[in-house]
């Protein structure tokens, strides 16, 4: 059996590098991050502020900070950006709703990060903290939709032991103050996931990173039909020398280019090793590898991935 390809690592830091924590002592359980321009925003479960993290990731520079004032309340799960509303959207667990079940809820800001309105996602999950893990934007005849990525395979509670294979995005319109489920995607078994952690899209262009299994796959999506085009790849994050895993809490992903991945990690776990506090609470920054030339037998450099790499190591 031939061995899943692996991501190349370009560049991370510890977002305790790159900015001051909103509160002494305060650690970054980094849940989500989308890019916009030449930063990424991103999203954390234990706080209910958004970090502005720019591209280049070097340290001690003043184009890192917060966006927006701090609010009270608990952290965001997931961020989007739709640049056809030019609005961000941020995904919120579950919180208890009025007809006694959990939901998730989204929350709408401006490009000036003033907020707008919030409302719920309408699916009852199965627990508090168990519901959707990734949120992306996309337009399609004139609408506006969102699509919420289940942590669970067949969306159920991921410490249930389920066969894996079953990842599934529900595609939600909006409308007023409700996402309402209009149809769901079924991911294809060559995403065979213990969970799901993040969701990237960049036109039909679709990322589904898993936390568990510590890898990404990609493929593309059929707007309206809500299908996936194929089997798509799966890679693994990027491996020790012995090709142990290093990564063991990535919970968010965003397209930087069509080649490039930008990826952030919560906080490392007791179940894990010690090596996993080398990469928690970071940002990363990825690609997919080479890409083949006209000759089978050459691979050469993705110009889009080597631009981006030249670009962040000026340090």
């Amino acid at each position: 059996m031939a061995r899943t390809p692996a991501l190349r690592l370009v560049k991370e830091r510890k977002l305790a590098d790159l900015l001051e924590p909103p509160r002494k002592g305060a650690v970054f359980e980094a849940s989500g991050v989308i890019a916009v321009g030449k930063h990424c925003f991103v999203a954390l479960d234990n706080i209910r502020r958004v970090a502005r993290i720019a591209a280049h990731l070097r340290t001690g520079s003043g184009d890192h900070g917060w966006a927006g004032p701090a609010r009270q309340g608990e952290g965001y799960e997931a961020i989007t950006y739709s640049r056809a509303q030019h609005r961000f959207y941020l995904m919120i667990e579950a919180q208890k709703h009025p007809d006694g079940t959990f939901k998730g809820v989204v929350e709408e800001f401006d490009d000036d990060w003033q907020f707008k309105g919030r409302g719920w996602i309408d699916i009852p999950l199965e627990k508090r903290n168990t519901g959707f893990e990734g949120l992306a934007s996309l337009a399609w005849r004139g609408r506006h939709y969102l699509l919420a990525l289940c942590e669970g395979n067949k969306c159920r509670d991921s410490r249930r032991k389920s066969k894996r294979g079953q990842g599934r995005i529900h595609v939600l319109a909006c409308r007023g103050n409700l996402s309402k489920p209009v149809a769901r995607i079924k991911l294809p078994k060559r995403a065979s996931f213990k969970d799901y952690a993040g969701l990237a899209l960049r036109g039909d262009r679709i990322a589904v990173v898993s936390q568990e299994s510590s890898r990404v796959w990609v493929g593309r999506v059929r707007r309206g039909q809500w299908t996936v085009a194929g089997k798509g790849r799966t890679y693994e994050l990027p491996r020790t020398k012995k090709g142990k895993k290093r990564h063991f809490t990535v919970e968010g992903i965003s397209w930087l280019s069509p080649r490039t991945l930008v990826a952030v990690s919560d906080l490392v776990k007791k179940r894990h090793p010690n090596r996993g506090a080398k990469t928690d609470q970071s940002i990363h920054i990825f690609r997919i590898g080479w890409r083949q030339s006209g000759n089978p037998n050459e691979m050469i450099a993705d110009p889009d991935a080597t631009a981006m790499c030249c670009l962040l190591s000026k340090t």
